[in-house]
């Protein structure tokens, strides 16, 4: 059964929230945010931007954190 998740972008102390979210299989929200994470980590690295402060909040419809996801563990370093 899907659900709907937010994936909100947590820099330092400011949040960049997702208003829209995404109906995904709840199994599948984990995955989903390392995919998202991973290409917003690349865009960075490109625009030579740091990424170690950014966080991914990720919350249910009903505004509960299920995930916290650092954006520096997404990336692939060998």
């Amino acid at each position: 059964m899907k659900a709907k998740f937010f994936f909100h972008v947590r820099v330092a102390e400011v949040v960049d929230p997702d208003y829209e979210g995404i109906e995904i299989q709840a199994r599948d929200c984990l995955a989903e945010a390392i995919a998202v994470a991973r290409r917003i980590v690349a865009e960075a690295v490109l625009l030579d931007e740091a990424v170690g402060d950014m966080t991914f909040e990720i919350t249910d419809c009903n505004g509960v954190l299920v995930a916290e996801l650092p954006f520096r563990c997404c990336a692939r370093l060998q």
